[in-house]
């Protein structure tokens, strides 16, 4: 009897740990409330609990499935007074009525066909407005991303943005210059700017296959005039580099 009991405690412990990976493995998001550090008014945000990414990102590195699919929580935005922020009740100092300016709510003009393309833009204008240089090129970056998925025209406009605002950005490490050339080399591609694709990166080696993979096929793309939305796995099969 005890050995029943011993085994059937292991089996449920078993189906638990599997439940709990099954969770973890999943896309979950919950609302929380938060309060506005602009208008002091509370509103239920979303929060990724967790999530996953199955496949190859693409080559400017926005990640597979489904983790791409949650970029709906990435950012919050009070519905009363329209503060952008990863977290709104955090407080940042703008500009006096910066929130009601026609700049902020007309996205300087820009008639996005998203509303998340919105969210992401107003933050890189509340991040240039902070002096916030990493996070005004990643907002710009993200909005190309919900562009892409709105079929937007938008996102070669946006692209050019992103790369002028990346000459503001710093990178320490050698995973993080090389993800920065990578994103640069997609964002001229992909904002139909093919010479300068060909001027910048003709002559760029690098010891990381990989890497120096994704540049040899962004070249070649260029040369081709070709500006459509590729992933990594284009490049390891157009270089076997999964047989290696």
């Amino acid at each position: 009897m005890h050995k029943v009991t011993e085994s059937a405690d292991k089996n449920e412990k078993q189906m638990f740990k599997y439940q709990t990976d099954l969770l973890l493995s999943m896309t979950i998001i919950r609302d929380f409330d938060r309060k506005c550090a602009a208008c002091g008014k509370t509103s239920p945000q979303p929060a990724l609990m967790s999530t996953n990414t199955w496949g190859y990102p693409d080559l400017d590195l926005r990640p597979a499935p489904m983790q791409r699919d949650t970029m709906s929580t990435w950012l919050d935005e009070c519905p009363y007074c329209g503060y952008v922020a990863s977290n709104i009740e955090i407080e940042i100092e703008l500009p006096k009525d910066f929130l009601k300016s026609d700049e902020y709510l007309t996205c300087e003009g820009n008639e996005f066909k998203s509303d998340l393309s919105k969210r992401f833009y107003r933050n890189y204008l509340i991040s240039k407005a902070n002096g916030d240089h990493e996070s005004e090129f990643q907002s710009l970056l993200y909005c190309a991303w919900t562009c892409d998925d709105a079929e937007d025209e938008l996102a070669v406009k946006v692209r050019k943005l992103a790369l002028k605002s990346m000459d503001n950005t710093d990178a320490e490490s050698a995973d993080e210059k090389r993800n920065l050339s990578l994103m640069r080399i997609d964002l001229l591609r992909r904002s139909l700017q093919f010479e300068r694709v060909i001027e910048e990166f003709k002559d760029f080696k690098d010891d990381d296959e990989v890497f120096y993979s994704i540049i040899r096929f962004q070249l070649k793309l260029a040369v081709n005039e070709d500006s459509g939305c590729y992933t990594v796995e284009d490049v390891v099969k157009e270089f076997n580099l999964d047989s290696e």
